[in-house]
């Protein structure tokens, strides 16, 4: 091992982005998490966790995204040493914003640099996705993918990720003031086991709409294909006053709007984003929810070293 410590960024992302449940992701620019990963003697893995939120994120390995990417290294590779990990917490958890996902995706970038293994790209998401399966119950890597890679990714079979460079749009995220424990699971818990054939036509040729919108770079054929009629249904329910937040959205310019991944976020895509934001605000405040408005736009840049 050359090195024995590592600092990593990996960004936030937004997954599903309405019609891709659990296969399309975005990066988001602006917000994210840092991890500093050592190697200690002792075969063990440690965590420290500070920053936004970080009261609510567990440090134990076997419930803490990026604990358990270390635990799986360690216990899979045979180290005979272990590691300590601070994670500097920027991205919310619970909110919808892939928290859990860049913690992953930073700590699976950084292990392999620690140790000098070049692992490719399907190899790194799949590692990041053991992490979201230790907070979820199951692995899935719609987040860990874009914060990886960056831009707008595409999960497919045995992590096999297409990464596309994002068109440019704005996106607006609006973060109602409710709580849930385990949210993840909770939110993953409301989904059917079938779904209608109505329901999944009209959710492929959204996906279908969106891949050809990134291709091309339309930013509004983007927002017009943030159409889900499989997911949201079901999880709108958790988010107080979605139905009239969404609306309030397209009629203040959105082409779009839906639940930010589990939620309770919703986001937006559209070309006045200040007073889109606004009107998603006042329309959960008129729920009797306050909310916090974020501003941003998709990052090309995914983990990074620092």
């Amino acid at each position: 091992m050359s090195t024995k410590q590592i600092n990593v960024f990996a960004p936030a992302s937004i997954a599903n982005l309405g019609p891709g449940f659990d296969v399309f992701g975005i990066a988001l620019d602006g917000l994210g998490d840092t991890v500093r990963v050592e190697a200690v003697p002792e075969p063990r893995v440690t965590i420290e966790v500070s920053g936004v939120g970080a009261d609510s994120v567990p440090d134990e390995a076997g419930s803490n995204s990026a604990g358990a990417v270390l635990q799986h290294v360690l216990e899979d590779d045979g180290l005979d040493h272990g590691f300590h990990i601070s994670i500097e917490k920027g991205v919310p958890p619970g909110r919808g914003l892939g928290s859990s996902g860049a913690s992953a995706a930073a700590t699976a970038r950084a292990v392999c640099s620690l140790l000098g293994r070049d692992l490719c790209s399907r190899e790194l998401v799949e590692l990041a996705a053991v992490g979201e399966g230790a907070v979820s119950g199951s692995p899935h890597a719609d987040n860990v993918s874009a914060s990886l890679l960056g831009g707008f990714t595409i999960v497919g079979p045995d992590y096999d990720v297409v990464r596309m460079n994002p068109p440019e749009i704005d996106i607006i995220v609006v973060t109602p003031d409710v709580h849930y424990e385990n949210k993840t699971r909770l939110a993953r818990s409301l989904l059917p086991e079938k779904v209608s054939l109505y329901a999944a036509v009209n959710n492929v040729g959204n996906a279908s709409r969106m891949v050809a919108a990134v291709a091309l770079g339309d930013p509004v054929l983007f927002g017009r294909s943030i159409c889900d009629q499989m997911i949201e249904p079901h999880r709108a329910g958790m988010i107080p006053g979605f139905w009239k937040v969404k609306q309030a959205a397209i009629d203040a310019g959105a082409h779009g709007c839906s639940i930010a991944g589990g939620g309770p976020s919703l986001f937006a895509v559209g070309p006045e984003p200040s007073a889109i934001g606004r009107a998603m605000a006042e329309a959960f405040a008129e729920a009797g929810v306050a909310s916090e408005t974020l501003l941003t736009r998709p990052s090309d840049l995914g983990a990074r070293v620092l």
